[in-house]
């Protein structure tokens, strides 16, 4: 069985509806890794300090999760609207499995979005003098674990809205939203001088990849708002009449 979902997800991969939004993916992370790697040259950054400072800024920074989730809605409306979803209920999986099998699809585009990530940090890094064994051994497991996590917190909202909304054009509400939260927290955070508004839903899961302690509120709040949006998601697929 796990031999026959490799065989979809490889056919599914080079299918061109698929291939080119992961094309467009790995160039605007390729674009990321410039940039990173850009600043750290001015700041006079060699070798393995500009080695350090690439995989830093790109297990703390946000921005990839928002092109990770949009790229994953795209993935599941796919799905959806070319009823792979469906013919696995008609051929005898119940939903209780499809909702599993969403959720394993989940972790293995995080893994694959992890290593295009490392792919285009690699190409970058040549251009700049840092060779890939440079970006393994710099690398923190504890940052890329609450990296990881901060991607399955965000991976399983683009789950939830994708199954939602099947639309290709539905990514743009959800950049839209994602743009907005993080101004008006921002706005609101400075305006009143508290921390509240820091528990907007994905300004609480961009705390997870920040520099500072989580408190035990900020913990809980994340714990519920990631149950929250798993439950969202057996219900969707428990309810949801997939044509």
């Amino acid at each position: 069985m796990l031999k026959r979902y490799l065989k979809f997800e490889y056919q599914l991969m080079a299918s061109w509806r698929t291939l080119i939004p992961l094309l467009v993916l790995g160039l605007i992370l390729l674009l990321s890794s410039f940039l990173s790697l850009w600043s750290g040259s001015n700041d006079h950054l060699m070798d393995r300090a500009l080695a350090k400072h690439l995989v830093q800024s790109t297990l703390s920074s946000t921005l990839p999760a928002l092109f990770f989730a949009m790229w994953l809605i795209q993935m599941v409306s796919h799905l959806y609207t070319s009823g792979y979803y469906s013919s696995l209920l008609y051929f005898g999986s119940s939903r209780a499995k499809l909702f599993i099998y969403c959720q394993v699809q989940l972790i293995v585009y995080l893994i694959i979005f992890l290593f295009i990530n490392y792919i285009a940090n690699v190409c970058a890094g040549l251009f700049f003098g840092v060779f890939p064994w440079q970006l393994i051994t710099q690398l923190n497991l504890n940052s890329l674990l609450s990296f990881c996590l901060f991607l399955f917190a965000i991976g399983n909202a683009a789950l939830f809205i994708g199954l939602l909304k099947p639309s290709h054009l539905i990514v743009l509400p959800f950049f839209f939203y994602w743009l907005m939260e993080s101004w008006l927290v921002s706005l609101l955070s400075r305006k009143f001088e508290v921390d509240y508004f820091q528990m907007a839903p994905l300004s609480s899961f961009k705390a997870i990849v920040g520099n500072a302690v989580l408190s035990p509120t900020m913990i809980l709040v994340i714990s519920l708002y990631v149950l929250a949006t798993i439950f969202l998601i057996q219900r969707a697929i428990l309810t949801k009449n997939f044509r």
